[in-house]
């Protein structure tokens, strides 16, 4: 009697739960990392979050803890700590500097990363092709050659002002390859190292009277700060040119990006992936297919310069 009558209770406390508790303890947990609070992140995050959804993956599977720490280190760090803290099944991370911060900090999680310019150069994956390790994502890398091209049919200039944070390694390799790439092409670079916005607004000063043109490094503190920078740069007559995703709309003279939805989508599909069951170490590093050579003929026309219609014809889009 007493079996039937605890049988009877267990029954009764199944048909007590709650759909809504039962879908909870279901979800997954997946947090993400969004630092600097930059644009192209959180374009490339809306569009991640709709392919999620459209994969079966809405908020009754998913349960989404979204951080947006500053642009520094250690709010990086301290964000990747609370999601570890939080129970976090796998980490999403957008740019080079949480990704480092991801493989460095949270070596037994799962890591999917967007819009990192060179992953197996900071060591987050072993190759491209096979990562070998439980991180992956989307590679923002872009052949530069497109964009020192067209710089050097518009400024006859040879000297480019660089600004990159010597503390974000996806900075330091960018500037690595235009430096070899600028010593094919004649041109030689003035390297400033900025760990701080004011120190980069001082460094558009330095670089004013001495460089022909500024190029600004995809490091996460430099992308923090472009509507300053571009509006110094502007008041100083000084070009900028960037691989910076919607520089050019701001004001930059030539822009060479990629997409940040397409950034947003491919990691998205490697999170599919993952949630269905598949091993992050043998998916493929995503490198992007949307790539745009953008030239501000706006900001042409006000530093007194000519765009070569060869040139004009070569990019992707025009500001106008």
């Amino acid at each position: 009697m007493n079996f039937r009558i605890h049988i009877l209770s267990a029954f009764l406390l199944a048909l007590s739960v709650s759909p809504a508790v039962t879908a909870r303890a279901e979800q997954q947990l997946v947090a993400v990392i969004l630092p600097g609070d930059l644009p192209r992140y959180g374009e490339a995050h809306a569009a991640f979050l709709k392919i999620l959804e459209n994969g079966g993956y809405g908020e009754d599977k998913v349960k989404v803890f979204v951080q947006k720490p500053n642009a520094d280190r250690m709010s990086i760090l301290n964000s990747l700590r609370r999601a570890s803290s939080a129970g976090a099944e796998l980490l999403i991370t957008y740019g080079g500097a949480a990704t480092d911060g991801a493989a460095q900090e949270a070596k037994k999680s799962v890591v999917l990363f967007a819009d990192v310019y060179d992953p197996v150069g900071l060591e987050i994956v072993n190759t491209l092709g096979a990562p070998g390790v439980n991180r992956s994502g989307a590679s923002s890398m872009t052949p530069m050659a497109p964009l020192i091209e067209a710089l050097a049919a518009i400024v006859p200039g040879k000297k480019i002002g660089v600004l990159y944070s010597g503390d974000d390694k996806d900075s330091v390799l960018q500037v690595q390859e235009l430096q070899v790439l600028g010593e094919k092409l004649g041109f030689s670079l003035l390297k400033q190292d900025v760990g701080t916005p004011q120190e980069a607004a001082g460094a558009v000063g330095k670089l004013a009277g001495k460089a022909d043109v500024l190029f600004l490094s995809n490091g996460l503190m430099i992308g923090a700060t472009t509507p300053e920078l571009l509006a110094l740069a502007a008041a100083k007559k000084l070009p900028v040119i960037s691989q910076i995703p919607g520089l050019a709309e701001q004001g930059a003279l030539i822009n060479l990006e990629a997409d940040p939805e397409e950034q947003g989508k491919l990691l998205a599909v490697h999170t599919l992936q993952v949630l269905g069951g598949q091993k992050a170490f043998i998916l493929p590093v995503r490198s992007p297919k949307k790539i745009a050579l953008v030239i501000n003929l706006k900001t042409a026309g006000a530093l007194g310069l000519s765009v070569p219609p060869k040139t004009l014809a070569a990019a992707t889009r025009v500001v106008r």
